[in-house]
């Protein structure tokens, strides 16, 4: 199934993913009238805005689902905080993509998994250092990572005193690593730091992936609890379709997976 993006309106931060194609139907989110509504942040490759397109892995899987339900869904890209502060009070919500963790088990209902969500540190390539353990990670000069999220809440909840979060996204935390202004980086999967450095226009080599993860979660669409399970045993149901016939790792293997 071929993906058509869909222009953003800098105007505006909703996309409309219009339903194309048949399929399965959806039963009671849309004869109950209900508003469904689909956030994302910017998190390449998975959801990311690209000259005022709103693209992505997760993105195209939640059009090819929305495709086959014959479902209008619109996606909406805010600010990483706010989308998660919707998932958790506005009705009937949708956020992708998010990483499922025990502490967040039982405040969404789950569809997925869209893949691995494991996160590393990183060094650059040619630094001798060597870490083995969070212990070791804790002794260097300096860590880049982004200035909130689950891996920021997570380092500084094991106690690291050697943060510098003062970036907003991973491309600023690699390049800081790469102008040797920290030790250390962390802030993407393996998969969204291929994107970043390709956007960056740096050899896929010259960072290197440490053996110390941090995070080790799968990546799920998380959906706010008043979703009744039908439905989201519906979007499951349709994901595992496309995942049977091979669309899903079409989508995947576009994105570098």
């Amino acid at each position: 199934m071929p993906y058509n993006p869909i222009r953003l309106d800098r105007r505006s931060t909703i996309l409309g993913l219009a339903a194309l194609v048949g399929g399965s139907s959806s039963s009671a989110i849309w004869a109950e009238n209900r508003k469904l509504r689909v956030v994302t942040e910017e998190w390449p490759p998975y959801n990311f805005l690209e000259d005022g397109v709103l693209k992505g892995f997760s993105v195209e899987i939640v059009q090819a689902i929305s495709e086959r339900l014959k479902l209008p869904v619109s996606v909406e890209i805010l600010p990483s905080m706010r989308t998660t502060l919707m998932l958790g009070s506005v009705p009937w919500t949708m956020m992708i993509t998010m990483l499922r963790t025990p502490e967040r088990e039982q405040r969404y209902k789950w569809i997925g998994p869209l893949g691995d969500g494991a996160i590393y540190f990183y060094k650059k390539n040619g630094n001798p250092l060597e870490i083995a353990n969070l212990d070791d990670a804790k002794k260097v000069r300096l860590i880049g990572c982004r200035h909130a999220g689950l891996v920021f809440n997570t380092l500084k909840s094991a106690g690291f005193t050697n943060l510098d979060p003062t970036s907003t996204d991973g491309e600023s935390v690699y390049r800081k690593l790469l102008l040797d202004r920290c030790d250390l980086a962390i802030s993407d999967t393996h998969l969204g730091v291929k994107h970043v450095l390709k956007k960056m226009e740096v050899p896929a080599n010259a960072l290197v992936q440490t053996g110390v993860q941090v995070v080790g979660a799968p990546l799920y669409i998380a959906c706010s609890l008043d979703i009744p399970d039908r439905e989201i045993a519906l979007w499951q149901r349709t994901l595992d379709e496309l995942k049977a016939s091979g669309v899903f790792a079409a989508i995947q293997k576009k994105y570098g997976e």
